[in-house]
């Protein structure tokens, strides 16, 4: 028997030339891949240097007659060395060919073919692409990666299939595509569940591809290609490990091994355990078990139920649609959180004279605890469920609660004012009559987050957090402290936060809804088209306070620590802040003094202050000596 043979196919003269250069090459007998496969030699190592066809021809004659092989990589042949640990390097391979030995390896067959590193039914972008490919590249290139995913998702359709594994577990969904896997091939499949995949194990790995929407695939996507390390399986994807898988279809998928489309389904899958002897690097054994694994079927977040199967095989929607089954769960709970029951009156009332002191006594810690105690963001979220779907009745119902809510607040407030001998504004009052375009981005952010932890029971302690973030009641209490002060512009300053905040959740919750498949846009439309004007509407108001602040911002940093000469003095200006009286601009500050000014030198320094900033102002201030 002759000890090692080198095969060559058609595209490997380069290789060829390049290991008849070695040493090593003296050990080998060379001879064609035709000429090998039509001649009955028996060699005990083949190396083997060609194209998928070939290496696969050479393999399955190794399986059949026992004698062990290795792989001589082509140049290009960029996806067979990653997903055998191979190096680019054809000395280095000849010599991991030659010195290290053969292990036997187990071997997937997909309707009788050989499966390299991948087969794929259907389409599945970019769980196919070779992982090293893109690892080290730049931002830009990742998202043309994303792009060009996104170009393939919006022609990809739902199909109906059946599996059945080998212990007859039989799973019946709908899924654009199926990645089977053998072995850990360097590909963004492999990433995904790469502590589940192993050399050796006996069985092949399978995902199962169902996106509910377009934008749930891209978040997936996304989540896929920038992370570096594998995370838990998402919605979008279902997972089996078993010796041997048989796919249908109600309608004929494609099927690629290796990158060429090979045939349609039905298709079988089976894994035949170290079916092969084959001399690789140590580095491909790393995740090599000893023990079989058992079978493992995760498909629960597969749509199972026959509306959400045949709502997908309609087509992939860019917004994930909910099932009538998660509209209804949903839907009871807005209904009833909507109305105004005795929990709610008792909980607003509480909450309006904790609110309401703790706005006199300038403490943070109890107006935080009468936020987390109000109710009112419930019946919010309910009416932005109502208008979206327009549902009249659990739009009313929680509008009425909500305008009962805001009544409760405004009359315990200014009934506490009226009672209370004081009348000063507090930081924490101040802080709720200076709305701005600032208070609209919350209000949205909250809004978004509070839909989400909404349609989600495992995050519904984090409702106490939006509350928090976007501060109802506090704004509605300021309100009824300047109804009872008679106070009108401190009234409208803060209900216009409130309104803002109203406004913002209503926009964002109904948007996030949408987005969740809890409307049609047909019906969907109208309440974001209003809700949306509103909100452009009473931004208004918002730009003039944030150029406002902006420009009172850029004062301060002119002034705060800055130091004026009036005559022999130094005069440096500290804690600077501004505010408006009747129309009139109000400096505020410390001057740090060696020396009591003149009031010749105070006029002077007002000038100098007003030159400096560029306007008019009042100038209020105290006196730091510094001796």
């Amino acid at each position: 028997m002759r000890e090692i043979a080198f095969i060559y196919g058609e595209d490997s003269q380069k290789v060829l030339d390049e290991v008849k250069k070695y040493t090593l090459s003296l050990e080998l007998t060379f001879l064609s891949f035709d000429t090998f496969m039509h001649q009955k030699m028996e060699f005990k190592k083949v190396l083997i240097s060609g194209n998928i066809y070939e290496i696969k021809a050479v393999f399955s004659r190794a399986i059949s007659n026992g004698f062990e092989v290795a792989i001589i990589p082509h140049l290009k042949q960029e996806a067979l060395r990653d997903s055998f640990s191979l190096s680019k390097d054809i000395f280095q391979n000849l010599q991991t060919s030659l010195n290290n030995p053969a292990k036997p390896m187990d071997i997937l067959y997909a309707n009788g073919q050989i499966v390299l590193h991948i087969a794929l039914v259907g389409d599945a972008p970019p769980l196919s692409y070779r992982l090293l490919a893109y690892h080290k590249k730049r931002f830009k290139e990742k998202m043309i990666l994303l792009f060009d995913a996104y170009k393939k998702i919006r022609f990809m359709q739902h199909t109906k299939i059946k599996i059945t594994t080998k212990k007859q577990q039989e799973i019946e969904s709908v899924a654009t595509g199926i990645i089977c896997i053998e072995h850990d091939n360097k590909t963004f499949s492999s990433k995904l569940i790469n502590h589940r995949v192993a050399e050796n194990d006996a069985k092949l790995d399978a995902l199962i591809i169902s996106p509910n929407s377009i934008v749930e695939y891209l978040q997936f996507i996304l989540t896929t290609i920038f992370q570096k390390k594998a995370s838990t399986l998402s919605s979008t994807v279902g997972y089996i490990k078993s010796e041997q898988l048989k796919i249908e279809s109600m309608v004929e998928m494609p099927l690629s091994i290796d990158g060429d489309k090979v045939g349609t389904t039905p298709v079988e899958f089976v894994v035949k355990p170290q079916a092969l002897k084959i001399s690789l690097p140590q580095s491909f054994w790393s995740k090599e078990k000893k023990e079989h694994s058992k079978e493992q079927v995760k498909v629960d977040s597969l749509p199972k139920t026959k509306e959400r199967m045949s709502y997908l095989q309609k087509r992939l929607p860019f917004f994930t649609h909910a099932g009538e089954e998660q509209y209804q769960s949903l839907f009871g709970t807005l209904k009833e959180e909507g109305k105004s029951s005795s929990s709610f009156l008792i909980l607003m009332f509480l909450s309006s004279i904790l609110v309401t002191i703790g706005l006199y006594l300038n403490s943070a810690s109890v107006i935080i605890g009468a936020m987390l105690l109000a109710p009112l963001m419930h019946p919010i979220i309910s009416f932005s469920m109502g208008m979206l779907r327009q549902d009249i009745d659990l739009s009313l119902t929680s509008l009425k609660t909500i305008v009962i809510g805001i009544i409760i607040v405004l009359v315990t407030s200014a009934s506490i004012s009226c009672i209370l001998p004081f009348q000063h504004l507090t930081q924490e009052m101040v802080g709720r009559i200076k709305p701005s375009v600032l208070d609209m981005i919350v209000a949205i952010i909250s809004g978004i987050a509070a839909a989400y932890v909404k349609n989600n029971k495992k995050l519904s302690a984090s409702i106490a957090g939006v509350a928090i973030a976007v501060a109802l009641v506090p704004p509605i209490a300021t309100a009824g402290i300047g109804l009872g002060w008679g106070d009108w512009a401190m009234f409208y300053q803060a209900f216009l936060l409130f309104l803002t905040n109203l406004i913002g959740i209503s926009f964002a919750v109904s948007v996030v809804f949408f987005m969740q498949g809890f409307s049609p846009m047909k019906r969907a439309k109208k309440a974001l088209f209003y809700t949306l004007l509103i909100s452009i509407i009473i931004t208004f108001p918002l730009i003039n306070s944030f150029i406002s602040m902006s420009q009172n911002a850029k004062v301060i940093s002119l002034l705060e620590h800055h130091s004026f000469i009036i005559g022999d003095k130094k005069i440096t200006l500290q804690n600077v802040s501004l505010s408006r009286d009747n129309h009139i601009e109000i400096l505020k500050c410390e001057l740090l003094i060696k020396e009591i000014p003149t009031p010749k030198e105070l006029k002077t320094l007002k000038k100098q202050i007003e030159e400096k900033v560029n306007k008019k102002v009042a100038l209020e201030a105290l006196y730091r000596i510094k001796f």
